[in-house]
């Protein structure tokens, strides 16, 4: 037998079925409850009898209270239009409204005693009378609206007759029912000047009758015996079928309790499979699970009771019901696998959460202990600090000051957190300083912030600072030792050609021709000496600063054409064609005129050298407002391949002829550059394949 059980429970049909039943049946049972609640629970259920029912009790008082309403309150429609039935809390709320607008909610705010006194004060509501009468006029209308609807009402009740009598003027409904006629009916109700009869028993248990507004108001009702007969049976049938809906709701409600047990059995088995098998949605957190679930129940529920209101069909209620239900023992059959399985604890995300922040608390716990060994521990500073500080908590707490003690411990905190930081960081700084020292310039101190940051910057550009020392002072001996080598070489050459002539000259061996021509030779060397020297000489004093500059306004057309004009030879024979643009406007700078033409007179003779013959030379002069400087280019094509970058171009004995055939020195550039610099301008270098360009930049004259 437990076998065959174990097989059914086993069977994927089996426990789908029990499911669709359980979510069926669960269905059915509400369908079956809200119908009886549809059939007004209320009403039906309390007594057998139609008589003692709370239906007609509530019918009775219903039709005394709008018979009350319609000839005590209103009375009619000439005493409505008159203003006598006019609500005066309503006119007494809108009296508020208007104070509460104006900031006023007490009565010392309008200089009164009492409450009722600003309500009626008429010197103050003069401003406001159109907005009063307005608003009377809107109430006396929702009266007529009411009064309308109230006769309506008492017409359309079926099997009521009444009679009333107030102020010796009787009214009826219809109008020849008698007082004694109603008086023998079997339901029956009197409200004679306060006194309450009736033939149902307790009447007076669900509302206090005693809120006529005139003494003399007398009320008789009646229902007729045809209609309470008849609607004897109708309760009866509808008590009848309320039992039937109760009985199915329960019938149900069990059915769908055992497909669910059933179900919840057989959760979690499966053939040919060891233990409990779960399935995708069992690895969602249980508590998780059970929040959403309570969430979308909560929204089911909530629409229901919507669909209900609005007189939505009956069918989209009931099947809204069935999807709560069907995610309801979703997550029951869950939980029971997750049961079965044990690992119900290790699917709680709360517990996870917990069990997390327990974690974390100890992990901080752990680094507060390490910060303390590694950042306070053996520190006197720190220690004399919190000696202090705890002695002024207790002095605070002892003289009972607890702000105090609560700065003092926010001091605590401070220096045991941030304090600490910062000397730990002030260690990094010392750290960073000894790398430094010990020869590690291009280290970099990171991390830092406020004042700690700003001397980590200054130490930083301390090391840049040697940084770039180190790297001039390579830089300068690397110049020494060019200097060195091309000046040994540049000095030998000439040196070794005149004594190779001197030589052949003391043997007297030539004839007058080749003493002439070694002659020109020592002379042609000898001159080479010279410029070389010079050249030296002039590039020293220009690196160095030692060069007497004496600025003034330099029109720069007038040297540029006067330059020219000098050295009109030398262009001739160089077989290249110079194209100027001259500017269109005075082009006048600050500058020494000597230097600034040694400068150009470099450039020039740099082209005449290195310039591919028979190919234009272009000089543009431009000025830039923005910067109020003004601008000299030179333009030309080299002769040979310029493989070398513009900086290292403008360093001493580099040549654009590697192979150091030309004529130059290699000073040429380098002793521009210094004169420019001296001169408060500068020279710039551009090279774009075998295009040359050099530019010379001078500030304006004002």
């Amino acid at each position: 037998m437990a076998t065959k059980l174990k097989t059914i429970g086993t069977n994927q049909k089996f426990k789908i079925t029990c499911s669709i039943l359980a979510v069926v049946f669960i269905t059915l049972s509400f369908a079956a409850l809200f119908e009886a609640y549809w059939f007004n629970w209320d009403y039906t259920a309390n007594t057998n009898n139609y008589l003692e029912s709370d239906e007609l009790g509530n019918k009775v008082l219903t039709a005394y209270d709008r018979i009350d309403r319609v000839y005590n309150f209103y009375q009619s429609e000439e005493n409505i239009r008159a203003g006598n039935a006019i609500d005066t809390t309503a006119l007494e709320d809108y009296k508020w409204a208007l104070l509460a607008e104006q900031d006023i909610y007490y009565p010392e705010n309008m200089g009164v005693s009492t409450e009722q006194q600003m309500l009626d004060d008429p010197v103050f509501w003069e401003p406001y009378a159109d907005k009063l009468e307005a608003k009377k006029k809107q109430l006396i209308n929702e009266s007529l609206y009411q009064y309308e609807r109230l006769k309506k009402e008492l017409e359309q009740t079926l099997g009521l007759s009444y009679v009333i009598e107030r102020k010796g003027v009787k009214n009826s409904q219809p109008k020849d029912v008698a007082q004694d006629d109603l008086l023998n009916r079997r339901v029956n109700f009197t409200y004679n000047k306060g006194a309450v009869s009736s033939s149902l028993p307790n009447l007076d248990q669900y509302e206090s009758l005693d809120y006529a507004a005139q003494p003399d108001f007398i009320v008789t009702i009646g229902f007729d015996d045809a209609y309470i007969a008849q609607r004897e049976v109708g309760y009866q049938a509808e008590r009848l079928q309320f039992i039937w809906l109760i009985s199915i709701f329960v019938l149900f409600f069990i059915l769908a309790a055992i497909c669910a047990l059933l179900a919840c059995i057989s959760a979690g088995q499966k053939k040919e499979v060891v233990g409990i098998h779960l399935l995708p949605i069992d690895a969602f957190w249980i508590d998780a699970h059970f929040l959403l679930l309570l969430g979308v129940e909560t929204l089911v529920i909530a629409a229901i009771v919507f669909f209900y209101d609005q007189n939505f069909p009956r069918a989209v209620m009931i099947m809204l019901f069935a999807v709560g239900a069907a995610l309801g023992l979703n997550f029951l059959l869950s939980l029971v696998r997750i049961l079965k399985d044990g690992s119900f604890w290790q699917r709680l995300l709360l517990l996870k959460l917990t069990k997390q922040i327990w974690k974390f608390i100890k992990n901080q716990f752990k680094k507060i202990t390490l910060y303390y060994n590694d950042v306070m521990k053996g520190s006197p500073t720190v220690k004399r600090f919190m000696f202090w500080a705890i002695l002024l908590v207790v002095l605070a707490l002892s003289v009972q000051v607890p702000i105090l003690g609560i700065c003092s411990f926010i001091c605590i905190i401070y220096l045991l957190y941030l304090g600490g930081k910062k000397a730990k960081k002030y260690d990094g700084i010392l750290d960073g300083l000894e790398r430094i020292k010990n020869g590690e310039v291009d280290y970099k101190l990171t991390g830092f912030e406020g004042a700690l940051g700003e001397l980590a910057e200054g130490i930083n550009a301390i090391g840049d600072g040697i940084s770039l020392a180190v790297s001039e002072e390579v830089k300068s001996q690397r110049l020494k030792t060019e200097l060195l080598t091309n000046v040994s070489h540049d000095i030998r050459t000439p040196l070794t050609s005149i004594i190779t002539s001197i030589d052949l000259l003391k043997n007297g061996k030539l004839d007058s021709e080749e003493n002439q021509k070694y002659l020109d030779i020592l002379e042609n060397k000898a001159h080479r000496l010279k410029v070389l020297t010079d050249d030296l000489f002039e590039a020293a004093k220009a690196s160095s600063g030692n060069v007497e500059v004496e600025f003034q306004a330099v029109d720069m057309e007038m040297l540029m054409t006067q330059g020219l004009g000098e050295m009109e030879e030398e262009l001739s024979k160089s077989q290249l064609e110079f194209i100027t643009q001259y500017p269109k406007d005075l082009f006048v700078v600050t500058a020494d005129g000597r230097l600034i033409w040694r400068v150009i007179e470099n450039l020039l003779f740099n082209i005449l050298k290195y310039a591919q013959k028979e190919s234009r030379v272009y000089i543009e002069f431009s000025k830039c407002d923005e910067n109020k400087t003004g601008t000299v280019v030179f333009k030309n094509v080299s002769a040979q391949p310029l493989n070398i970058s513009p900086e290292e171009l403008m360093e001493r004995f580099k040549r654009g002829d590697e192979t150091r055939n030309s004529e130059g020195s290699g000073l040429g550039l380098a002793i521009a550059k210094d004169l420019m610099t001296i001169q408060q301008g500068e020279l710039k270098l551009e090279i774009d394949g075998d295009l040359f360009k050099a530019a010379i930049i001078l500030p304006l004259a004002e």
